[in-house]
């Protein structure tokens, strides 16, 4: 099993297939590479597909660290580890802040395009903004679930993710994946994720970049997708029908389909 180990020594989960143009994503809060199978499966032919377990999700190791500005770091360590001069960088979830956070950081020398998928600049509500996943008083408690019984908030959260319900079958596999995250670390970088504000870095963001959305999205509200493409200076949007914040899982080719002509015309 491929493995990174970044500077501060945490061992990182590198999974690569295929040749060509590398391809990689990064996966947000709570999953693994696991979530993006059918990428790998249906891309690497033409693609060379990475994607790696952030620290203290799936298989990469942790108990320290789960906080945006040390996951935009190992994000530069992948990058430069992959040896690729430019990458197609396609993040979903919470790894749009972490993107984000990265460019602030590290600027956008490696990034050839960008894809943001079910991603927003910011995830708490506010006075000026609707378009977050909970205000304080909720993202406290959510933050204390996390903590304390991560089996329980990983089945609360799961129906936002899918417009259709799993199987049981399904549901159970995707839990137990799911949980192999490191709890008190998860919850940590929650906090992180939900109190950071990039709405300010949007407009310096200097790569062609895709935003894709599910239709039926309320984990990262689909409001949130119109926005990043308003905000950032060289963007489209796609919608995506009939799925939720997970659309590369309930329906994989279509959500390749976009992906593919994105990077065709670039």
């Amino acid at each position: 099993m491929p493995v990174l180990t970044v500077r501060d020594g945490v061992r990182l989960h590198v999974r690569e297939e295929g040749s060509g143009p590398t391809l990689l994503i990064l996966p947000g809060w709570g999953v693994s590479t696991w979530w993006f199978r059918h990428q790998f499966a249906a891309l690497s032919p033409r693609f060379r597909v990475v994607a790696y377990d952030p620290r203290g999700q799936g298989e990469s190791e942790t108990a320290r660290g789960q906080r945006v500005a040390r996951l935009a770091a190992d994000l530069d360590e992948v990058i430069r580890h992959i040896g690729a001069d430019q990458v197609h960088l396609v993040a979903w979830s919470g790894g749009g802040s972490t993107v984000l956070q990265y460019i602030e950081l590290y600027g956008a020398d490696r990034l050839g395009t960008l894809t943001l998928v079910g991603a927003g600049p910011k995830l708490m509500k506010a006075d000026d903004w609707e378009h977050g996943f909970t205000d304080l008083a909720g993202a406290a408690g959510w933050v204390e679930l996390i903590r304390t019984d991560f089996e329980a908030a990983a089945r609360a959260v799961l129906p936002q993710f899918f417009a259709e319900p799993l199987s049981d079958d399904d549901l159970e596999v995707t839990v137990a994946e799911m949980c192999k995250c490191h709890p008190p670390g998860m919850a940590a970088a929650s906090w992180d994720f939900l109190t950071q504000d990039h709405r300010d870095v949007l407009p310096s963001v200097p790569v062609p970049t895709l935003v894709v959305t599910g239709s039926a999205d309320t984990a990262v509200p689909a409001g949130n997708a119109p926005y990043l493409a308003a905000a950032i200076p060289d963007a489209r949007l796609e919608v995506i029908e009939g799925t939720a914040h997970c659309p590369f899982l309930e329906r994989p080719d279509a959500f390749n389909e976009v992906v593919e002509k994105f990077l065709a015309g670039r």
